[in-house]
């Protein structure tokens, strides 16, 4: 076995791949080094070769680098930017656009650059930002309506629209007017721009980006329409309609022409047409000529029913159709003969409206009949012809002293009599017409009408001829009869009068009403008393009624509607009369001899004889 020998220690230290390790290590040592210490360097810093539009901001904490940032914008916000076209010059400062910089979301970025992905590449990227600066572009908002309206308001100032080609008429001649073009502001771009130029923090002259607007039509457009016009000027055109003809003459046809913009494959041309507006002088001529009035739908009944009698239409000028016809006859080298075209004209109430109505069937009717003078018969029938053939739609409220009208000779009215005041008759312009209120309240209110009632009042003084506590008052301005049609269709009030008997009938749709009337007895009755008035001027014995009494009393009525079994009005009407001394003139002279002389005592009696009378004076 061979002897070993040691090997040396200064011959291992000394070889190539020994030194070869060490200065790896080295290289080694010094990266990490430098690594170690640049992230010291920049430890919660932005790191060196980084800006924010253009300001440095290496080596910043991100406070100082936000403070740096936002004492620029700060300045940047009191300098403008000036915006110029031809001599024309503007400007715009920041907050003018509500302009508004994201500095700490720019510098959050610029501290990012290093670190927002693995140590390697943010090695690598420390590494390349000693050789190759970067920037971070600083980003904000404007307020958009601010800057389209300071956008629009420069394109106002610039704005020149174009000029279409277009004809004009001169001495019955067709001239050609040129086409002009015309600019504006390119106001999506000038837009875009301003908002660059914001957020770059830049302030500088800007000159406002301005296009070139075609016109939409031009010259060679319109030949085909200048040939077409030549034509329509060329004679006269002859209307006819209604058995009557109308010349119009070519210098006429000049003067009615007019030009519109029409597409035709994809080209705006124009057309020359009969406008109208500018024929009405002619059209205003022929129209009564050519038109027949419509007839409106109406209704008639006998004594169950009631139908539609059908309405007719008219005719009248169909003006836009007819200035279309004149154009077509003037586009005519031959015959240029026009007919008038009408057309339909509904009457305000078509059979089709009337028969929706609804008014088919007899709901109630109801007469009253008292004989009366002539000046009181003349009144009850005029108004019986004001207050009745009234349709009334469903929800609409009836007022009878707003239908007949003002009580006034001049519309008929007669001097009648009628209760003035309290045990008071008078002759009055109207008197007599309560028989027809009264007659109106029990159409209207029973049967299978029984509609909703809203006001009604009893007669002051009781009439036996009247309804028992279902007699209806009336005055002018005061107490009134007033009701509601609450059904679903329309219904339509019928009367007619003699002056003497008077039927008021309401037609309508049966929807299945009754009515019951519950006609109480009198209670509260207060006897009527007697005054007596001492007379010397009448012999002893003698004695005159100088005012008829009344019996006071009450009485409650009570009306019932059901409509299919459900009761819908359940109404009480309590009518009241109060009581009226009757005052009777008593002679008291012992004289065989009577003056002319008539002398009244202040003495009076008052007695407490009661009368009970089943009537009273006429009541209005």
């Amino acid at each position: 076995m061979l002897n070993q020998q040691p090997i040396s220690k200064k011959r291992r230290t000394g070889t190539p791949g020994f030194w070869a390790l060490i200065a790896v290590g080295a290289i080694i040592l010094i990266v990490v080094l430098a690594i170690l210490i640049d992230q010291a360097a920049y430890y919660n810093k932005v790191h060196a070769g980084v800006s924010v539009a253009g300001i440095d901001v290496g080596g910043k904490t991100k406070a100082q680098a936000v403070a740096a940032v936002q004492a620029v914008v700060d300045k940047s916000q009191t300098s403008p930017i000036t915006l110029t076209a031809g001599d024309k010059k503007w400007t715009l400062m920041p907050a003018d656009v509500g302009a508004t910089m994201d500095v700490a979301g720019a510098v959050k970025a610029a501290m990012n650059i290093t670190r927002e992905h693995n140590i390697f590449t943010d090695i690598g990227t420390r590494w390349k930002l000693y050789f190759s600066k970067r920037d971070v572009a600083l980003t904000g908002t404007v307020d958009q309506t601010k800057m389209q309206t300071f956008v629009a308001g420069i394109a106002k100032d610039i704005d020149v629209a174009p000029v279409n080609a277009a004809l004009s008429i001169e001495n019955g001649q067709i001239k050609v007017i040129d086409s002009v073009e015309g600019k504006g502001v390119d106001q999506a771009t000038l837009s875009k721009k301003l908002v660059s130029l914001l957020e770059a923090l830049h302030s500088t002259t800007v000159e406002v980006p301005v296009v070139v607007k075609e016109p939409a039509v031009k010259a060679q457009d319109n030949a085909e329409a200048q040939k077409q016009a030549e034509t329509m000027v060329s004679g006269p055109v002859t209307v006819e309609g209604g058995g009557k003809t109308w010349s119009v003459t070519a210098e006429e046809i000049a003067s009615y022409m007019s030009f519109k913009s029409q597409e035709e494959n994809g080209v705006s041309t124009l057309v020359p047409f009969m406008d109208s507006t500018k024929l009405q002088p002619l059209l205003t001529e022929i129209a009564p000529d050519v038109a027949t009035d419509p007839v409106n739908a109406t209704f008639a009944h006998d004594d169950s029913k009631a139908w539609v009698v059908p309405g007719k239409e008219g005719e009248q000028l169909d003006s836009d159709a007819t200035a279309q016809a004149i154009t077509d006859a003037t586009l005519k080298n031959g015959d240029r003969t026009v007919q008038v075209v009408t057309m339909k004209k509904d009457p305000d109430l078509t059979t089709a409206k009337a028969t929706a109505m609804g008014v088919t069937t007899k709901l109630n009717s109801y007469t009253t009949s008292y004989n009366c003078p002539a000046a009181r018969q003349t009144n009850v029938k005029l108004c019986t012809k004001y207050s009745t053939n009234v349709f009334l739609a469903p929800g609409q409220e009836y007022n009878f002293d707003q239908q007949i009208g003002p009580r006034t000779s001049a519309r008929g009215w007669k001097l009648a009599p009628g209760i003035v005041g309290p045990n008071q008759l008078e002759d009055v312009l109207g008197g007599g017409i309560c028989q027809v209120s009264t007659t109106m309240f029990n159409a209207v209110g029973g049967g299978a009408a029984g509609l909703k009632i809203t006001e009604r009042h009893n007669h002051s003084l009781f009439i036996s001829h009247y309804p028992k506590g279902r007699d209806a008052t009336v005055t002018g301005g005061g107490k009134n009869l007033r009701f509601v049609n609450d059904m679903t269709h329309y219904v339509w009030i019928t009367g007619t009068s003699t002056g003497t008997t008077t039927t008021i009938t309401v037609w309508g749709t049966d929807e299945g009403r009754s009515t019951v009337w519950q006609v109480g007895s009198f209670y509260g009755v207060q006897g009527m008393s007697k005054t007596t008035i001492l007379n010397s001027s009448m012999k002893a014995g003698q004695t005159a009624v100088s005012q008829a009494g009344q019996t006071g009393k009450s009485l409650k009525t009570v009306r019932t509607v059901t409509a299919n079994g459900k009761v819908i009005h359940n109404d009480t009407f309590i009518s009241v009369w109060p009581m009226f001394p009757e005052v009777v003139i008593v002679g008291t002279s012992s004289s065989t001899t009577t003056t002319g002389h008539t002398t009244t005592t202040g003495h009076t009696t008052t007695t407490g004889h009661t009368t009970t009378t089943g009537g009273g004076p006429p009541s209005s």
